[in-house]
């Protein structure tokens, strides 16, 4: 199951339209968009000490990602749950990612999908996909496929494409939906578009073995390179596969090894296999991120 959250400051510009904000937070906002973070910080500290929630969760963010400030799960568990506790929807939706994987407290799947249905029921669109997820699992509720669907139809309609991708995902596999590798493909290219790594890899997939779509190598390569341009090491070691046999792109082993190492230095263990097979070390890969690819030769 995949909790997702949003970035601070997407949620720093998202609140600063939000019509009641107190003067620390706005200003704090202010502050962190001209990096002046020492500045931000103090601001959200006092508004905290007022009760503000807008100003406690981003206190609280700034300490679970350590901005300026020494990181601390359990402060910044604390704050969160003061701006929580007083109905903020995306601090009960960041609570619920905290208890489902004990970050800053002891894990409890319950309280989690408790948190979640809050901020859900606030119509917070990041809430109702965390939600669905754990429908789908049946941690902390009871399993419940067609809710979980319709709640993934709610906020895929919204342009989330963590919930577009998860759509495909359940058409693809004939879960609590009529199989549809058409559908499938319609979703993962909605996530797709937005530059969703997993989807851009499925939709390589597919177009691979000919589903959802006319079989088409080029079309798959392009995909797989775009995912795996973000570091996604599933695609890399899918874009390794057709530079090793030359399908859809020019046949390359000096690629196809530099691909599988970016892959296997992230753990991907069918790119450590392959490099193997083909007699090359992992040494000259160390982490596929996305700052390696821009100078990896095969995405220049």
């Amino acid at each position: 199951m995949k909790i997702f959250f949003r970035l601070f400051f997407i949620l720093a510009i998202f609140f600063l339209g939000t019509p009641a904000l107190a003067d620390n937070f706005a200003n704090g906002v202010a502050f962190f968009q001209n990096a002046q973070y020492q500045r931000a910080l103090f601001e959200f500290q006092q508004g905290s000490q007022k009760e503000d929630p807008y100003c406690q969760y981003a206190l609280g963010l700034m300490y679970a990602i350590g901005n300026y400030i020494e990181r601390s799960d359990a402060k910044a568990f604390s704050w969160i749950k003061k701006a929580a506790d007083q109905g903020l929807a995306p601090a009960q939706n960041y609570l619920g990612f905290m208890y489902a994987e004990g970050v800053g407290t002891e894990k409890n799947d319950v309280l989690a999908a408790q948190m979640y249905k809050k901020a859900a029921d606030q119509r917070y669109p990041d809430a109702k996909y965390n939600l669905a997820t754990l429908y789908l699992s049946g941690r902390g509720v009871e399993q419940n496929i067609s809710e979980a669907i319709r709640l993934m139809r709610l906020v895929a309609a919204r342009g989330l494409p963590e919930a577009q991708y998860a759509l495909g995902v359940l058409y693809a596999s004939g879960k609590g939906v009529k199989q549809s590798d058409e559908r499938a493909m319609h979703w993962f290219h909605e996530a797709a578009k937005k530059g969703y790594p997993l989807a851009q890899n499925k939709i390589g997939v597919l177009l691979i073995e000919g589903r959802g779509a006319e079989k088409d190598d080029i079309k798959a390569a392009n995909w797989f390179t775009y995912a795996a341009q973000q570091g996604y090491a599933p695609a890399q070691y899918n874009l390794g596969r057709l530079y090793e046999t030359g399908t859809g792109v020019p046949e390359s082993r000096i690629h196809a090894t530099e691909l599988y190492r970016l892959a296997a230095a992230q753990g991907n263990e069918q790119a450590k296999v392959k490099l193997r097979q083909l007699g090359e070390s992992q040494s000259a890969g160390k982490k596929g991120t996305r700052k390696q690819n821009e100078r990896s030769s095969v995405f220049r």
